[in-house]
C-alpha cells in the first residue's frame, strides 16, 4: 500500500541517517508522514456538543461520548482526515480516561465502562479506514494525559499512572498500528504513558506539548531531559519510532523543532502538529486567523526543514490544513502530481 510503502522509505532514510549529521539530513518532502487534525474541534464542527474552559474534563465529556452515543460522527470525522490526505489517524479516545467520565450524569445509574468506550473508539477508527481500502491508513491509539491538559502541577504519581495507561493500552492495542502517547506536559507523565505503550509490543511514538513562551515542557523541564528519559526506558531502542510536539502554538513547535532534532537518535522519527487557537493558560481559547496556507508555508514547512517528518494538526487545525499540507508536500514530487489533483 501507498502507507506501508512511505512507512518503509521512512526506514530506509532512518538508517541512512544514522550514518549521517542529522543538520545535513534533512527530509524529502515525499518522506514526510501526513497526521490528521484535531478530533475534537472537528466532532464539534460535526454537531457534538463540547463545553466548559479549554483543557478541563468537563470539555471533553461529549467527544468522549459520541462513540457511544453518536458513533456515525466519529466515523465521519476520521473520514473527513482520511479523504484529506492523512496516513494516520488518531482514535478518537483522548477524552476517555476516569476523570473524563466521572462529569457524566449517566454515572448515577451506572458506571460507564471505561474499557469499552476506548475499544469503541478504536473500532470507529478502523472502520473509516476499511472504508478507503485504497488508502491504507494506520490508526494511532492514543494515551492521553490522565488530567487536565496543559496542567503538569495536576500529574499523578508515577506507579498511579502507569497503571492506568496500562489499562487504556491493554483496552486501544488490538485495533491500533501504534500507539501515540501525546500531550505530555511532564518528563515522568511521558515515561509512564510509554513504558505502559512499550510493553504491548506495538511501535511507540510520544508526544509532548510545550511552554507558549519557551521551548521547554510545560512543566519547564527541558526538551533535552524529555529525549533522555524516554530512551533510557527498558525497550525503548527500536521500539520508540517518532519523538513530537503537539497541542501547542505552531510558532514555539517552529522554534522547538531544531532541538528536539538535535536530542534525538538519528534513528527515531521527529514532527509536530500543533494548535490552531489561540492556546491559553488561562484556560479560554478562539480560534486564530490561521489560514491552510499559512500554516503549511509559516509553520510546516519550517519544521520540516528543520528535521521533522511527522507532521500534522492538532486542535483548531481541520481537513482542510490537512489538504493543503498533502497536496502542497506530496504533489509537489514528480509523478504525484496527477493523483493529487484527481484527489
Amino acid at each position: 500500500s501507498k502507507t506501508d510503502e512511505l512507512i518503509a522509505s521512512l526506514e530506509r532514510r532512518r538508517l541512512a541517517m544514522a550514518c549521517h549529521d542529522p543538520a545535513t539530513e534533512m527530509p524529502e518532502q515525499a518522506d514526510v508522514m501526513l497526521l490528521d487534525g484535531g478530533m475534537g474541534h472537528q466532532l464539534r464542527a460535526l454537531g457534538v456538543e463540547i463545553s466548559g474552559p479549554v483543557g478541563t474534563m468537563r470539555r471533553f465529556l461529549g467527544v468522549a461520548m459520541a462513540n457511544l452515543e453518536q458513533p456515525q460522527l466519529v466515523v465521519d470525522a476520521h473520514l473527513a482526515y482520511i479523504d484529506a490526505g492523512a496516513d494516520v489517524v488518531t482514535t478518537n479516545s483522548y477524552a476517555c480516561v476516569p476523570r473524563c467520565l466521572q462529569h457524566s450524569p449517566d454515572v448515577g445509574s451506572g458506571p460507564i465502562d471505561l474499557d469499552t468506550i476506548i475499544r469503541r473508539a478504536g473500532e470507529l477508527a478502523k472502520e473509516a479506514c476499511a472504508q478507503r481500502p485504497g488508502r491504507k491508513v494506520k490508526v494511532a491509539g492514543c494515551l492521553p494525559p490522565l488530567a487536565e491538559s496543559y496542567r503538569a502541577d495536576r500529574v499523578g504519581a508515577f506507579d498511579e499512572n502507569l497503571a492506568q495507561y496500562r489499562r487504556i493500552a491493554a483496552a486501544i492495542k488490538p485495533t491500533s498500528d501504534l500507539l501515540l502517547c501525546e500531550t505530555m506536559s511532564t518528563v515522568d507523565e511521558a515515561c509512564a504513558a510509554c513504558t505502559a505503550a512499550l510493553e504491548t509490543g506495538l511501535p511507540v511514538w510520544v508526544a509532548w506539548t510545550l511552554d507558549e513562551n519557551k521551548p521547554v515542557l510545560r512543566s519547564g523541564e527541558s526538551i533535552e531531559a524529555a529525549v533522555a528519559a524516554v530512551m533510557k526506558i527498558p525497550g525503548a531502542a527500536g521500539a520508540v519510532k517518532a519523538l513530537l510536539f503537539n497541542c501547542t502554538s505552531p510558532e514555539v513547535v517552529r522554534e522547538a523543532m531544531p532541538a528536539l532534532r538535535a536530542a534525538t537518535p538519528n534513528d527515531v522519527l521527529v514532527g509536530g502538529y500543533a494548535n490552531g487557537f489561540v492556546t491559553a493558560s488561562s484556560g479560554q481559547g478562539e480560534y486564530r486567523d490561521l489560514s491552510p496556507e499559512e500554516y503549511l508555508d509559516s509553520f510546516v514547512r519550517p519544521w520540516i526543514s528543520s528535521g521533522a517528518s511527522v507532521v500534522g494538526g492538532c486542535c483548531g487545525i481541520f481537513p482542510k490544513h490537512i489538504q493543503a499540507i498533502h497536496h502542497g508536500l506530496k504533489c509537489e514530487t514528480n509523478g504525484a502530481m496527477e493523483e493529487c489533483m484527481g484527489a
